[in-house]
């Protein structure tokens, strides 16, 4: 596999130009190469973390390479050789794409996390390049940073040509408050037909019954071969809802698939984030019999009247 160097700059003073000292240059390493891998594996799954075993195509574009290092001034420069994402993973360019941030061929592990780093920067809450354990280890960097290293500068683009972009501590501190704002994901069942299938990414889209497309992930790449029954067809979605700091939906996290038709459409919406819900709180009047679903329950976060929720709950009995 071809390989191509990307350089990385260090702010670096005087004492530690080209002088690191060995814990902080392992240190420095040691979580650049996750967090690329992270970067990756977000921008193509949609999802920077999954259980099991790490896919080829991954490994393959998280390899890595110290080549070599300088001084310029008192900034340490350093040389890492990496393949790019085409040849890495030629297999994920040879089919359509699924999700708007997977890179382009040309790019490789360092220019994607650059794009992380420069949506960190700005503190945007809708970003799809990175979720709460990304955000997490990209905060936990922080402790890399002094008054002998200020910043690490990454090139950014196609391979590294159309600009630059700065890590900072600043840039770690973003990523915390980012993180610690997501809301936590939530449990649900969302309805919608099956719309498109990648084996390859474990990723899977949802057109619900408005025609919004929610993205997907399988927790497992061996229950995506199960899927091939249910395409085009309805579906239930047993899962977790995962979101963006700001409290939109980034993507669904599937426990299991099932057949939906018969579904209600009530299922079929995105699923609002827990700290984002406004409760509307109906209170049982005067009068009401005591067969009403309010008499029982007292109240109901929603505007449903009682022959609606028998109607959604003799539809669910069928």
């Amino acid at each position: 596999m071809r390989y191509q160097s990307q350089v990385l700059r260090l702010q670096t003073d005087g004492d530690y130009s080209k002088r690191l000292p060995i814990h902080l240059c392992g240190e420095l390493l040691r979580l650049l190469r996750p967090l690329m891998t992270y970067s990756v594996r977000m921008a193509v799954e949609g999802a920077s973390v999954a259980v099991g075993r790490t896919p080829g195509w991954l490994a393959a574009a998280s390899d890595v390479r110290f080549a070599d290092y300088c001084r310029d001034g008192n900034d340490t420069v350093m040389q890492l050789d990496l393949p790019a994402m085409g040849a890495a993973a030629p297999e994920l360019y040879d089919q359509a794409e699924l999700w708007a941030t997977k890179p382009a061929a040309e790019c490789t592990a360092v220019d994607v996390f650059s794009g992380v780093v420069n949506e960190v920067d700005r503190g945007d809450q809708d970003s799809l390049r990175y979720d709460r354990p990304l955000l997490r280890k990209l905060s936990s960097m922080r402790r890399v940073f002094s008054e002998h290293l200020k910043s690490v500068t990454f090139p950014h683009g196609s391979y590294g040509a159309a600009q630059v972009c700065l890590l900072t501590g600043n840039t770690t501190a973003v990523a915390g408050r980012l993180a610690d704002s997501t809301p936590q994901p939530l449990e649900v069942r969302v309805a919608g037909q099956l719309d498109m299938i990648r084996r390859s990414t474990r990723s899977f889209g949802l057109q619900l019954d408005d025609g919004t497309e929610v993205q997907g992930v399988l927790e497992s790449a061996d229950e995506v071969d199960g899927l091939q029954k249910f395409f085009g067809k309805r579906v239930l979605i047993l899962g977790r809802a995962i979101y963006r700091p700001s409290g939109s939906l980034l993507r669904i996290d599937a426990h299991a698939i099932e057949q939906g038709e018969g579904q209600p459409s009530i299922f079929s919406i995105v699923p609002p984030s827990p700290s984002r819900r406004i409760p509307q709180v109906r209170r049982v009047s005067a009068g009401h019999g005591c067969d009403s679903f309010s008499s029982y329950v007292g109240c109901w976060p929603g505007n449903e009247t009682d022959d609606e929720w028998k109607k959604m709950m003799l539809e669910l009995k069928k």
